[in-house]
């Protein structure tokens, strides 16, 4: 979903950087990973995010629920309902 939304957000103008680019560079500094836990458990989980209405952010904060991982966003709206998430 991470992959998703730095597309959609390249695409839309307000990200400069290609994706793969952050990706890899974020692989390399925060042993960032895929997601290993069914798609499954993790739209269960975004369902009960309440707190927005952007379905990138209910499935990215869910996947790191389901991983028990921090969150590293920009995001001030997810880092106040999401305990786990930091800037």
């Amino acid at each position: 979903m991470v992959g998703l939304e730095l597309t959609y957000l390249c695409e839309i103008g307000r990200l400069a950087i290609e994706p793969d680019a952050i990706l890899s560079e974020l692989r390399r500094s925060i042993d960032l990973r895929e997601c290993d836990e069914p798609f499954g458990t993790v739209v269960s989980l975004a369902r009960g995010l309440s707190w927005t209405r952007d379905p990138f952010d209910r499935l990215i904060v869910a996947q790191a629920v389901a991983a028990g991982a921090r969150l590293v966003t920009r995001d001030v709206t997810i880092r106040e309902n999401f305990s786990y998430a930091t800037w």
